[in-house]
């Protein structure tokens, strides 16, 4: 065996299934290069990160998954359930960021009106990457709207709509036609509610559920969004 037993670095211990590596590979005197050999792994670099991996996020990527009982010299049975306890810590982690980021939007939320398009997910993407979904499709509209009467309400946005209507021609960048409005007066849970306004900016029914608008990312690898946004504040065009 080798001389440097295998030892936690920072956030290796994160949860169950790197807790019971490291037991296990401490037990058996194991250091990290022979922990990826014996986990399969012939590129020993690719081995190191795939284990250090494993370790700070606890997903079992498959090469792992094959050779893990046998390379800590377990039984299957209790790989799966440390992988159990594993995937429920990681699952109660999500619901706590998704119950974050639902208090922080409702904490921020401010009513507004948006178009709706003839296409939900925008093509070109760049282009809704680039200046934001929310620049692309939110109308302008005086806070004070709504703070006023429904009906006053209703005249404000009537004049808002026809308005950005026509100075858009009806369409826009990335998302096609515009299809019709929608105040949105109420924050939900991961959507939210509004009402509809047809496109000469009259009412169309009552108070519906909205899906909210999700922003494209555009970065050099996937999940980097270190370029969406980057003309935000730039004129919009109308494509020809």
């Amino acid at each position: 065996m080798g001389s440097t037993t295998l030892e936690a670095r920072h956030g290796e211990d994160t949860y169950p299934i790197g807790r019971f590596i490291l037991d296990r590979a401490r037990a058996l005197g194991l250091s990290r290069t022979e922990l990826v050999r014996l986990l399969g792994y012939r590129q020993i670099g690719n081995g190191h990160r795939a284990l250090g991996e494993l370790l700070t996020t606890g997903t079992v990527p498959p090469q792992v998954a094959k050779h893990l009982a046998d390379a800590l010299q377990v039984d299957e049975a209790i790989v799966a359930a440390v992988t159990r306890a594993t995937v429920r810590q990681q699952r109660d982690e999500a619901s706590q960021r998704t119950l974050a980021r639902e208090t922080a939007y409702r904490t921020a939320f401010q009513p507004h009106l948006r178009c709706e398009t003839e296409r939900a997910i925008p093509e070109p993407l760049f282009v809704a990457a680039l200046l934001t979904s929310a620049r692309l499709r939110l109308v302008p509209v005086c806070s004070e709207t709504w703070q006023v009467s429904a009906d006053e309400r209703d005249r404000q946005l009537k004049v808002a709509i026809r308005e950005h209507y026509r100075e858009h021609r009806g369409h826009v960048p990335s998302f096609g036609a515009i299809v019709g409005y929608t105040a949105v007066v109420m924050a939900g849970y991961r959507f939210d509610f509004g009402l509809p306004y047809d496109l000469d900016g009259d009412p169309e029914g009552p108070m519906q559920p909205v899906e909210r608008l999700q922003e494209a990312a555009l970065g050099t690898k996937r999940g980097d969004p270190r370029l969406t946004g980057l003309l935000r504040d730039a004129p919009i065009g109308i494509l020809e």
